[in-house]
Order: structure tokens, then sequence, then C-alpha cells
């Protein structure tokens, strides 16, 4: 640490340092696409598995699509299997979809999944963007652009139109969909360890979970627990859940579009690449250039817009060091930094964390990426163990109850349900740790 903390102090606190640390982390940390696409669930999913996939690029193709036949298939089976069910005879979607009507593609969002990439490709292929900036691919779009900007080109419309799914069973449709346990680990760091949703669902987690909380809680509520989110989704109505964990059945229902595509985020790459070569777009988008820099887009938006949150949350609830620490510890969670590498916060303190958060943390974010890479920490496995390791504490009976709220995203898109049972304690008694 002495030796990263030496060079990080010799760079100094320029926004040109922190420029070239971007250039140079672009070059020397990404692997080639295809190359980086292993999913902790791999072992329990066969069609994740790199291994026998064809070089070739037709080859490639030919056998993505056997696996998306087989899996669209297994979609099918389930469906007819519960046609009958009140719940699907009830069920109306809840998702958005986004379409390119001169293109007929048509994407089901799905939060968590990928949908700001895709989203990002809508916007493109239509013209969907700042036409005064140098955009050249989906890439180039800015994150918060994609979410908030005003919609002109692109259609935005709710799935529960029974035209809307007419459409989409005609034209070219896809939807992701994603492990559910992974989707929940995911929602909890963006949303609750970081303070995205501090002014509202963690609110709610402490009305409806901690009974005694103090006046500080209820009025901060920055200190939700893993497990109290997992009891909050169980005690909750799956319709009133929030789309961020609300079960993708739910949001884009395959039995009631015939989607051309439903891809994984666990094969996010391969999947990506199909919807691009069967929708005639290969030419159009180089995708592959947008997900070298993704990683990268990922960890400065999420420091830009989690300090900027300062101006919306309590001010005796939002702490600049506090958000520091969480934010070094999400980037160790989602398997970005190592989990070895300890946040050097009195180095940013000194550099002038208080007055600059967003450029002296970026700074010291990125030299941890650099120093990383140079000395090849190992670090392949470590969002999936720490993801196992939080659902340790985690009882039974409660996974047992999120099994039953997700028991058709397991069944549906081939997830088991059960990958869980060598982690989990049966320890009741942690219900109410």
């Amino acid at each position: 640490m002495s030796q990263l903390n030496a060079r990080i102090k010799y760079c100094g606190i320029t926004y040109a340092c922190v420029f070239l640390l971007l250039l140079y982390y672009y070059k020397v940390t990404f692997t080639k696409p295809g190359t980086g696409q292993k999913s902790g669930f791999q072992l329990a999913l066969n069609e994740s598995l790199r291994s026998g996939i064809p070089e070739d690029k037709t080859a490639r193709y030919t056998y993505a699509q056997t696996v998306m036949h087989g899996r669209l298939r297994t979609i099918r089976d389930v469906c007819a299997k519960h046609i009958g069910d009140d719940l699907w005879e009830q069920l109306k979607p809840t998702g958005q979809v986004w379409s390119s009507v001169k293109h007929d593609i048509h994407y089901c969002s799905a939060p968590k999944i990928g949908c700001t990439q895709w989203k990002k490709v809508m916007r493109f292929i239509v013209g969907d963007y700042d036409k005064s900036l140098n955009i050249s691919n989906p890439g180039d779009i800015n994150r918060q652009y994609v979410h908030y900007a005003k919609l002109k080109h692109v259609r935005r419309v709710g799935l529960k139109s029974a035209m809307v799914r007419g459409e989409m069973s005609k034209g070219q449709s896809f939807m992701f969909t994603r492990e559910p346990y992974s989707r929940l680990w995911s929602a909890y760091i963006d949303k609750f360890i970081l303070p995205d949703f501090w002014r509202s669902e963690a609110h709610a987690v402490i009305n409806n979970i901690r009974p005694n909380a103090t006046q500080r809680q209820k009025r901060c509520a920055n200190d939700i627990t893993f497990l109290e989110f997992l009891q909050y989704i169980v005690k909750s109505s799956p319709r009133d859940l929030n789309e961020h964990w609300q079960p993708v059945y739910r949001l884009c229902n395959p039995c009631l579009v015939a989607y051309s595509v439903i891809g994984k985020l666990e094969t996010f790459g391969n999947d990506s690449q199909l919807i691009l070569h069967k929708f005639g777009l290969e030419n159009l988008i180089n995708i592959s250039e947008s997900k070298s820099r993704r990683a990268v887009e990922e960890v400065t938006n999420l420091v830009k817009y989690n300090f900027d949150l300062k101006h919306s949350i309590h001010k005796d609830c939002f702490d600049i060091e506090d958000i520091a620490m969480r934010l070094w510890t999400s980037f160790q969670y989602n398997g970005h930094i190592h989990r070895s590498i300890d946040i050097p916060i009195q180095n940013m303190k000194s550099d002038g964390l208080a007055q600059h958060p967003t450029k002296i943390f970026l700074k010291h974010v990125l030299w941890a990426l650099q120093y990383q890479h140079v000395h090849k920490f190992d670090i392949g496995n470590q969002r999936r163990d720490i993801m196992l390791n939080s659902f340790r504490i985690i009882p039974k009976e409660l996974v047992d109850s999120l099994q039953e709220v997700y028991k058709f995203d397991f069944e549906l898109f081939g997830y088991d349900k059960n990958i869980l049972k060598d982690v989990i304690f049966n320890n009741s008694a942690n219900i109410n740790a």
C-alpha cells in the first residue's frame, strides 16, 4: 500500500492526471471481447461456460442460436404448463418497452440487467442523442442522458398494452434476465449501501421491518442490512416491489410476448452479439467497443452520482468520508477493487476529499485499479465469493420465501433455485439478528 500511496501522491490532484489514468486504464485493464464473460454462477449454468464455444464467427452464431432455441423452447414449455393458473390469467406486465418503429425493434427493459447499455443502443440507432456532441457509438452517450433526457425518437410505452405486445411478437423483440440472487445482491449494493434509495425505499424498509427504529434511523435510513432488505421483499406484495428487484417475469412476461431473443446477463456478450447479428445491426454498432469502456464508466458515474446526492439527502445523514468508504466497499463487492486493497482514506483527506470529493476519490480509485493490474491481482471470483458469504447469515426459511417470490424467474429462465444450499446456515435464530 505504501508503494500505491506514493504513486498516488506523485500524481497530484489534477484533472489531467485523472484523464491520463482513464486512457491508461482503457488500454491495459480490459480483456478482449468474449474473454471476460465468466459468471459466478457458471458452474450451475452450463450454457454460460465458455469452453466449447467456437471461435469462428459463423460457427459462434450458429452455436448461440442453438442455445437460444433451447432457451426459448424451455420458456414456451413452462408457459404452457402454467397457462391455466389464476396468476397468469390476472398478471399484467409492468415493464417499459423502448422501441425503434423505423427498425421494428422492441426492447423490454429490466433494471439491474444491463439496461443502460441497451438503452444507449436504442437511442443510438434512431439518433436520439445530443447532436452537438461527437457521438460515434452507443458508448459515447452519457449515462445520465440515457436515463433522464427526454425521448424524441425512441417510443417508450408500457408492456401492459396488448397492442404493443402484438407488435413485439410480430417484429424483432428482446429482453434480458439475470440469476435472481445475484440481482438482489446487486440492487442492495447500488441502492442501500450507496445512498440512492435513502430518500425513498429505505424508509419503507425501516417502517416495515424495524419497529424499534430510533428517530435518527427513521430520518436517515442509511443503515439497512442485507437481511432487512430481503425480509422487506418477502413481506411485500410482488406487484408492489420496486422495478429494480421486481421479478423479471412480472416486468417482461415472456408468456405474453413471443420474444425473438431472451438474453442473460451471465452470457451478456454472446447474447448481445447475437441480437445485433439477428436484427441486422452489426455494421451499425460495435458493441464490443462499448463494452471495453463499461467498467470504467460505471465506476466514474457511480462516484459522481453518489457524491452529488449530497444536495438531496439530510445534511446530518450524508458524510463525505462515509460515502467514500461505502463507494470503495461497493467497488470491492462488485469485483472492481481487490478486497486486500484498503481505502487510503487519510491520503484522500490530505489531498482535499472534503473540498473535491469526486475528483480526489476517482483519482485514488483509478490508481488502485492500475496497481492491481500491474501486480496481477486475482479478482475473478471475488464478487461471487462476497455475495455467497453475505447469504450465509440468511436463514433457510427466508431463502425459501425468496424462492417462492422468484419461483417463475428460476423456472422460466433455467436458474437453479438451490444454488445457495451449500452456503446457507439453517439457523432460524438469525431472522431477528
